[in-house]
């Protein structure tokens, strides 16, 4: 990853000096407990925030439980990341072509682009991650008899997965069966899957589109199926934390159509879906947005601000109470919030070609279009590509202090399909949420 500002931390790090007296010929030590022991959260948390990087605190996360447990607090790791310019976990991004069928029944070639980072951690990650799903298993064994086995044998053959979501370090994939979807939520670091099954096709007749949300700090998922048919939004949402096995079915909303069947995405405590109005042929001229809350599993529809064919994401950022919309509008970044009447105003926007890398990119590059993918804390990621050229670039930009990363794909094949940002999971997951 190549940086065009480089900022120092400028943080200084206490020292603790240890002074070992050696009293006594007994050997018997003074202190007849761990220090952690007698340090209440709020000293161990000060203690945690004066560590270097992201790695050290992960590591002192698993001394043991209760130092996860400060370790993951929302409240300290937003501290910790605030007082430090550095940049989110970002392994890279997994893009793909448009394939040669509608989503979702299309199944897209897929390049993975890495990021490179200057944390040896982050670096290993993304060299080491089966991002393109090739170790996943096939089929889910112990589904029930031989002949059910080999009826799965045939289907993976046939039918292979497909990349729906990610978040969180993790993959969603689906892959079509006989009765209905097998799902997947894959880890390629640890190259792990947990495998299930999506709802019955007797609630949901038509296809489905997914949301992926994972909750790093008590490291589980939920699975949001969504159905969008004659105008209507019918849901369910799969836990995996309840252990049952089962879907919860949500409330329906009338949300209009055309709806092209995208699937949705995770941002904050919202999961949302784009109505992509520009891709089908019978449209309103409308863009919206359905949003589900994730707290209290309750929708909202939306009609963006900006004109159709903009390209845009969904955020939630507190510093503007919540949900905000980010668009690029010739190559200006605008983020639309809603004010106290319910209106959508633009609360900040940045013009892009202010920054000279950028101005090269549109003058050298002739690299014209931007399009936002996701919002992480303070850095917003975007891509850079033109219509003339197969190659693009991805940036990392810092809105708090206005300092840009960049790294290039170099495919050579143009891949306009969607895009996955793939983010390192801070949660150590090898402790179990239910201990921690």
């Amino acid at each position: 990853m190549a940086s065009l500002q480089s900022q120092g931390e400028g943080e200084g790090e206490g020292e603790g000096g240890g002074g070992g007296g050696g009293g006594g010929g007994r050997g018997k030590s003074i202190i007849s407990e761990p220090i952690s022991g007698v340090l209440n959260d709020d000293v161990l948390g000060e203690i945690l925030l004066r560590l270097p990087t992201s790695d050290s605190l992960a590591r002192a996360a698993v001394a043991c439980k209760r130092w996860r447990r400060v370790a993951s607090s929302p409240v300290l790791l937003r501290c910790f990341h605030s007082l430090r310019v550095r940049l989110p976990p970002l392994l890279g991004v997994i893009l793909s072509d448009r394939g040669n069928m509608s989503v979702p029944y299309r199944c897209p070639t897929h390049v993975f682009v890495r990021a490179l980072s200057g944390d040896r951690l982050v670096t290993a990650a993304s060299c080491a991650g089966d991002f393109l799903f090739s170790y996943i298993p096939q089929h889910a064994s112990g589904s029930g008899s031989g002949a059910d086995d080999y009826r799965q044998q045939i289907i993976s053959r046939r039918n292979p997965w497909i990349l729906r979501a990610s978040d969180g370090g993790l993959l969603l994939l689906s892959r079509s069966g006989s009765e209905m979807e097998d799902l997947a939520v894959y880890d390629p670091i640890g190259r792990t899957a947990t495998l299930f099954r999506g709802p019955g096709r007797i609630q949901f007749r038509w296809h489905l589109t997914y949301a992926l949300v994972v909750d790093e700090v008590n490291v589980s998922f939920r699975v949001i199926a969504a159905q969008f048919y004659h105008g209507l939004v019918t849901a369910a949402v799969y836990s995996s934390r309840t252990g049952t096995g089962q879907w919860s079915p949500l409330s329906s909303l009338e949300v209009g159509s055309p709806w092209n069947a995208r699937d949705g995405v995770h941002a904050g405590r919202f999961a949302y879906w784009q109505s992509n109005t520009t891709k089908r042929r019978s449209s309103d001229k409308k863009e919206r947005t359905l949003v589900l809350d994730t707290n209290t599993m309750e929708w909202s529809l939306i009609e963006v601000p900006f004109p159709v064919g903009e390209s845009y994401c969904a955020a939630d950022m507190a510093e503007h109470r919540g949900l905000c919309l980010v668009a690029s509008t010739e190559q200006c970044l605008q983020f639309w919030v809603r004010n106290g009447d319910g209106d959508w105003v633009v609360a900040k926007q940045l013009l892009l070609l202010e920054f000279p890398f950028l101005r090269r990119l549109r003058i050298v590059q002739r690299m014209k279009r931007v399009r936002p993918l996701a919002v992480r804390g303070d850095f917003v990621l975007m891509e850079f590509w033109s219509i003339r050229k197969s190659i693009s670039f991805f940036i990392l930009l810092n809105l708090k202090f206005m300092v840009m990363v960049w790294f290039q794909n170099m495919s050579r094949e143009p891949f306009r399909g969607s895009a996955f940002p793939v983010f390192m999971s801070w949660a150590p997951p090898f402790l179990s949420p239910h201990n921690a």
